[in-house]
């Protein structure tokens, strides 16, 4: 079929052994790039299987580089989170209406962290278990354990102040900016560990621009935090304070130069973006 809409495919026994490994239906949206006419499936003079499966390739190593990235970020958070609150009711403060917005919510909240925690084999938690008889454990152990959907819900849900501006304030931005960079980093997380295709995706669940962040974030539009590009300055953003050693800027530099194929342009990267300042000068 693919070779009846013009892919040119020189090796047919690699092809099928990929397709069937890989799935059609799965490097379709791969296809697409290389086709004339996406209506009749024609693909360009001279598209080949093999640059269709080398930007597969490129997808998944992409996804590697973001998801290697958040899980830093992912357990600074938790961190922070912990580190901010510990003093609150003795750690117990997430347990406790008078922190939330919202009762209902705050009821919906403690179900799922009652299930999270009760499924865990974290051995810190099952330590706790074992020596106390507390329902609960203390925020410290709670937030190791929890999904990083369930992090990003209660801190979305606690009451405006002090609580929830310090921890957005590490980061350097307001906790309404923070609010939305959770929920996207649980977005894309979700899309990474699905291998869902990233790389020229239009992204659903944007994240907002800071207005005033107490470092330096990139001129972006509303229009451009619909491409993957705003991810990675989301992250890079995060990433210098969790580590201001990464090598987050090399490493995806590296990558982008390893796959000539791959047109930046579309995941939203500006044609001049190796000299903004966010990436300009990485530190190694």
């Amino acid at each position: 079929m693919l070779k009846r809409q013009g892919l040119l495919i020189e090796d047919e026994d690699r092809a099928a052994h990929i397709l069937k490994n890989v799935s059609y239906t799965r490097l379709k949206s791969y296809m697409v790039p290389f086709m004339e006419d996406r209506k009749s499936h024609k693909f360009k003079y001279g598209a080949t299987f093999e640059q269709v499966y080398a930007l597969y390739g490129f997808d998944r190593r992409f996804r590697e580089l973001i998801f290697h990235e958040m899980e830093k970020v992912e357990i600074s958070i938790r961190t922070q989170m912990a580190f901010v609150s510990a003093g609150s009711d003795h750690g117990y403060w997430y347990t406790n209406r008078k922190y939330f917005q919202n009762n209902a919510m705050h009821k919906s909240i403690m179900y799922r962290i009652k299930g999270e925690i009760n499924r865990t084999d974290n051995d810190g938690i099952k330590n706790f278990q074992e020596k106390y008889s507390n329902e609960f454990p203390p925020c410290w152990l709670a937030l190791e354990a929890l999904s990083m959907g369930t992090l990003s819900t209660i801190y979305s849900e606690l009451n405006p102040g002090k609580l929830r501006r310090s921890i957005a304030e590490y980061y350097g931005v307001s906790d309404t900016v923070f609010i939305s960079w959770l929920h996207h980093l649980v977005y894309i997380r979700n899309n990474c560990a699905h291998h869902n295709r990233l790389w020229n995706k239009t992204l659903s669940i944007r994240p907002m621009v800071p207005v005033k962040p107490d470092k330096y974030f990139p001129p972006l539009t509303t229009d451009d935090t619909a491409h993957v590009y705003a991810t990675l300055c989301m992250i890079k953003f995060l990433q210098d304070t969790v580590k201001p050693t990464n090598t987050f800027s090399v490493r995806l530099q590296a990558l982008l130069d390893n796959y000539p194929i791959v047109d930046p342009a579309k995941m939203g990267f500006p044609t001049n973006w190796r000299e903004d300042p966010l990436w300009k000068y990485p530190t190694l």
